[in-house]
């Protein structure tokens, strides 16, 4: 008989967000999926530029979920200065655009990595528990996979 498959999750953490979206719809149902995951919790919300670089001054969130298209503002504006104001901070983009080119022009500006909404059901929960991993206070336990 196999052993069942071992899958590695943070554990005993909180893991502090900051989502960044103009859509306030869109705020409700990511915070409420974020909501489901014990080790997520959603620090604070904002829908333009200028509130988001303050609330991640003042939260030092572990990381910033943030949409590229903040109405007549630039996702890929704010990246950088996130990086300056909070360097520890991890950058998910969270965009309806999903071409190559928005995918390489976020990780070069520094986003740490790219997550299409279509797609977040899916991919980005996982994707912020990878990250989480690469935090210094994220301990990673193992649990056997149900």
């Amino acid at each position: 008989m196999k052993p069942a498959p071992v899958i590695k999750v943070p554990s005993n953490i909180s893991i502090r967000i900051l989502l960044v979206d103009d859509n306030p719809h869109f705020l409700g149902a990511a915070r409420d999926l974020l909501g489901l995951h014990k080790t997520i919790e959603v620090a604070a919300t904002a829908t333009g530029g200028r509130e988001a670089l303050t609330k991640a001054s003042l939260l030092k969130p572990d990381l910033i979920l943030l949409d590229l298209n903040l109405g007549t503002e630039s996702g890929f504006a704010l990246i950088p200065l996130f990086k300056e104001t909070t360097p520890k901070s991890k950058i998910i983009v969270l965009t309806i655009m999903g071409e190559d080119a928005y995918r390489a022009a976020a990780m070069q500006a520094g986003a740490d990595a790219f997550v299409r909404k279509v797609e977040m059901g899916i991919t980005m929960i996982p994707t912020i528990l990878d990250l989480a991993k690469t935090m210094p206070s994220t301990k990673v336990q193992e649990i056997d996979a149900p």
